[in-house]
């Protein structure tokens, strides 16, 4: 369920910044791409359409997704994207240990590895 709900969340808010964030959209140019998040089993899949500077979150399966991260589980998913913006080497030891397997193009993975930092939200300015 956690892992489900983080890549509904992470749907919503790649497209908040790509309405709203200069830098993100920045990235965003000239792609034209699907990601693919599963879980092994594909209990849990989220797929993002990436195209004209925006992102579309769906649910599901996607047939041809550019980039597939498939992970062990549902809670392995969970807590290595949680704990990737303290640790950037998690998603290569997770795919060295095969808990975490990506198909289609590497080069689309580690662009996604270069969105990360946008994500959390920023921390407002104390007065």
């Amino acid at each position: 369920m956690k892992f489900w709900f983080l890549l509904l969340v992470l749907g919503w808010r790649m497209r908040w910044l790509a309405n709203n964030n200069d830098a993100f959209k920045e990235k965003l140019e000239g792609k034209d791409i699907v990601l693919l998040f599963r879980t092994e089993n594909g209990k849990v899949a989220r797929h993002f359409i990436i195209q004209n500077l925006q992102v579309q979150p769906r649910g599901g399966l996607h047939p041809k997704p550019d980039m597939c991260m498939s992970f062990r589980d549902a809670d392995y998913a969970y807590q290595t994207i949680m704990s990737a913006s303290r640790d950037k080497m998690v998603f290569m030891n997770g795919m060295g240990s095969k808990d975490i397997v990506v198909t289609g193009e590497p080069q689309e993975m580690m662009w996604f590895m270069s969105l990360i930092k946008f994500f959390p939200p920023r921390k407002k300015q104390k007065a």
